[in-house]
C-alpha cells in the first residue's frame, strides 16, 4: 500500500491531481491511499506516515518549500515532488532532495516517469529498511544503519551507527518486519550479522565493540543463520 498525501490550497487542482494519480496507479495495478490537505502545517506538528508528498510551494501558514525543509530536518525520509506555477524555487528543490519539480498545469507524461522512478525507490527502500511507526513520527532506518534491537519492559531500542532511537513496540513484530536482515539470538534482542566480528562464549561481538548475549533457546536456530549468512557472503 502506498499513502500519498497531496498539499494545495486551490480544492479544484488537489482532486484533480489526486483523480489523475489515482487513475495511474489503478492502471498498474498498485494499491494505494490518497489524501488532499489544504495546508502543511500539520505535517510538522502531526503523524506522518505518507510514503510521498505533492507540495504546492503557495500555501497559508508556511509555503510548501519550508515545509519541506523543516520534514528533512525532522528526519522525514519519504518522497516529495513539488507541484507549482512558480519556478523559483527550483533551486531549493533539489537542496531537499525532492524527486521533481513539477510546474502547472502538469503533463501526465512527465508525471507518469516521475511516478515511475519514485515507486521504484519506495519499493527498493522497503526491502532495505527498517521502519518505526509512532503516534507521531513514520521513520525510515536502513538495515545497513543498524547494530541490534532490544526491547526493555515495553520498549524497542534500535541501535544504529547514529545513536539509539527508541519507541513502544514489540520485538516480535521488529523480527517480522527485520527478516532476514535481523536475527533474532535472544528472547530480548536481534542482531544485524552484517555487523558480526565474533562469536563465542555464548556472545556475539558487533563492530561497534558492543558484546550481545546469545541464549541456550536461540543458540541453535542463531547458528544456523549465521552459518547461512556466511555461506553467502564466501
Amino acid at each position: 500500500m502506498i499513502k500519498i498525501a497531496i498539499c494545495d490550497d486551490e480544492t479544484v487542482l488537489c482532486e484533480k491531481l489526486k483523480q489523475t494519480v489515482s487513475s495511474i496507479l489503478k492502471n498498474w495495478n498498485r494499491e494505494f491511499e490518497i489524501v488532499c490537505c489544504k495546508n502543511a502545517v500539520g505535517f510538522l506538528c502531526g503523524p506522518l506516515d505518507y510514503d510521498l508528498l505533492f507540495l504546492d510551494i503557495k500555501l497559508p501558514g508556511i509555503n510548501g518549500m519550508k515545509a519541506a525543509q523543516g520534514l528533512r530536518k525532522q528526519g522525514y525520509g519519504g518522497e516529495l515532488i513539488f507541484v507549482t506555477a512558480f519556478s523559483e524555487y527550483m533551486p531549493e528543490a533539489f537542496e531537499v532532495e525532492a524527486a521533481d519539480y513539477l510546474k502547472k498545469p502538469v503533463d501526465q507524461e512527465r508525471l507518469e516517469r516521475t511516478l515511475r522512478r519514485v515507486l521504484g525507490r519506495i519499493s527498493g527502500a522497503r526491502e532495505e529498511s527498517f521502519w518505526i511507526r509512532t503516534a507521531n513520527w513514520y521513520k525510515r532506518i536502513l538495515f545497513d544503519e543498524i547494530y541490534y534491537c532490544e526491547v526493555i519492559n515495553r520498549k524497542i531500542f534500535v541501535h544504529t551507527k547514529d545513536g539509539v532511537i527508541d519507541y513502544y513496540g514489540k520485538l516480535r513484530e521488529a523480527e517480522r518486519q527485520a527478516s532476514p536482515h535481523l536475527v533474532r539470538c535472544h528472547r530480548s534482542y536481534l542482531v544485524n550479522l552484517t555487523h558480526l566480528k565474533e562469536y563465542a562464549g555464548g556472545e556475539i561481538l558487533l563492530g561497534n565493540g558492543e558484546r550481545i548475549p546469545v541464549s541456550k533457546n536461540y543458540h541453535q536456530t542463531f547458528l544456523q543463520q549465521m552459518l547461512r549468512y556466511l555461506d553467502r557472503e564466501g
